[in-house]
């Protein structure tokens, strides 16, 4: 069985800046498996020593600049991802699951599920689905919808 991945954090925005309503701060309190996908955003995109206070968080996928665009660079990326995801506990493996497809000659697509607890909180979800796009040329991750 899944985990419960429900958590309550500050909300920001696919730019990094923080919600501000009414003056105050939101948070993802409503929607607490934005929190989740929040954290994996930060990890997908980090290098490791980015965070002072975290030095091992990150994919470091930004090594694979100049790569070729084929299974093995893919299946590397995947591996990074995978590793940064699940490290310290974050994700459970067995609740994650990736998958890539090449979408153009310096492009790669990668769909991530996390399959977590239903609870009410989270609106009885089973899994949290998100796609992100890798470009190679400007070693960049484009995270698709939120």
């Amino acid at each position: 069985m899944a985990r419960n991945y429900d958590r309550t954090d500050l909300l920001w925005t696919s730019r990094g800046d923080y919600f501000i309503a009414d003056g105050d701060l939101r948070d993802t309190f409503s929607d607490p498996l934005r929190s989740l996908w929040q954290e994996c955003r930060t990890r997908i995109e980090a290098n490791q020593g980015d965070w002072i206070v975290y030095p091992n968080t990150g994919a470091n996928i930004g090594d694979f600049v100049g790569e070729p665009n084929n299974k093995e660079t893919a299946e590397s990326i995947k591996t990074r991802i995978t590793a940064s995801l699940c490290a310290d506990s974050f994700i459970h493996s067995k609740d994650l699951k990736i998958q890539y497809a090449p979408i153009a000659r310096d492009k790669l697509m990668f769909r991530l599920s996390i399959s977590v607890a239903p609870t009410t909180a989270n609106g009885s979800s089973d899994t949290l689905t998100k796609t992100l796009l890798y470009n190679y040329s400007d070693n960049n991750v484009y995270f698709m919808g939120v």
